[in-house]
């Protein structure tokens, strides 16, 4: 109210609450502007302090100097070397970029799931220097120093049951899993486990566990599955219960030689939803007439075929007849 009893008029530059909403970031917004290092301001709606659209501040690179190369990168990037599985990637990254979504979406190794994406269910956990981490939260920027990441796919050490990790088999044929989507998180951490504690209680191994969520409930099936490879580990007599196991027995080459190399990547034009859709969609592929092997993951497929059978026009209509075209 003005002096005289009047209602004063809105200043020019005062905002309705509706407008200043429209100022404030979401969480992403915000951790972007922070990994470019921007000054973020706040400001009281309702009574609660809410980050707003974040200042950025002038760009700045980083120069990496080596014998006669200069190579400028941005200061939101790093060039890193990971070393995944004894194997070296060197990469650019973004500061914000986890170490799931470059193994996925950089290097197209599909070697964890995504769950919640929340370090919350341990479906991608994956050691880093023999400690079990959530990759949706490990930042690659800060993996650049020597440290060893192992996966799933690091475990086995040949093809069939017997070349599988005994932690990968006692899964397997202790039927330790359901729908799979955490299983390559419960398989690591075991890993984690039985190399700090080769003999394990059912307590120890809730606890060594407990960062891990089967939504499915195979819970009785995981300790079983735990303690049976655990005996095996310490060379103990495995006797498994039954459980019927198909193994493809591989059949003679019967192929020419010279046409069996014929190979190509093609990416989905809509990638699959989840990783665990690609091997009932590679094993209709390999049913066709003169494919010869099928790889890859949710995002991209790679075809081998015989030459003398099949041509890239033709492995194109085999995907999109499956439903899936390829680009």
């Amino acid at each position: 109210m003005g002096e005289a009893g009047a209602p004063t008029s809105p200043q020019p530059d005062q905002k309705s609450f509706a407008d200043r909403t429209k100022a404030t970031v979401t969480r992403r917004d915000f951790l972007i502007g922070a990994g470019a290092g921007a000054a973020t301001a706040a400001v009281v709606l309702g009574g609660a302090a809410v980050a707003t659209k974040a200042i950025q501040p002038t760009q700045t690179t980083t120069t990496a100097t080596g014998a006669g190369n200069l190579s400028a990168v941005p200061a939101t990037m790093r060039r890193v070397e990971l070393n995944i599985d004894g194997n070296k990637h060197t990469v650019l990254v973004d500061n914000r970029e986890s170490l799931w979504e470059t193994m996925n979406f950089q290097l197209g190794l599909s070697n964890s799931n995504l769950g919640c994406d929340r370090a919350q269910c341990g479906a991608c956990a994956v050691l880093v220097d023999g400690k079990a981490v959530n990759s949706c939260t490990m930042l690659s920027a800060r993996l650049g120093r020597g440290q060893q990441v192992k996966t799933v796919a690091g475990l086995a050490t040949g093809p069939g049951i017997a070349g599988l990790h005994p932690i990968q088999r006692a899964f397997w044929l202790e039927g330790g899993f359901q729908c799979g989507i955490c299983t390559r998180g419960f398989i690591m951490s075991t890993v984690a486990l039985l190399a700090a504690n080769p003999r394990p209680t059912d307590i120890q191994i809730a606890e060594g566990l407990s960062g891990n969520i089967c939504r499915c409930g195979e819970y009785a099936k995981v300790f079983k599955s735990v303690q049976t490879a655990a005996a095996e580990m310490r060379g103990e007599k495995v006797t498994y219960r039954a459980i019927p196991v198909v193994v493809e027995v591989a059949k003679p080459a019967t192929v020419n030689p010279a046409a069996a190399g014929t190979s190509k990547d093609f990416q989905f034009v809509t990638p699959l939803a989840t990783i665990e859709e690609f091997d009932p969609l590679a094993a209709t592929i390999k049913k066709s007439d003169g494919v010869l092997d099928v790889s890859g993951n949710e995002r991209s497929i790679t075809i081998k075929w015989d030459a003398a059978k099949l041509d890239e026009t033709k492995v194109r209509t085999i995907l999109t007849n499956s439903g899936h075209p390829v680009r």
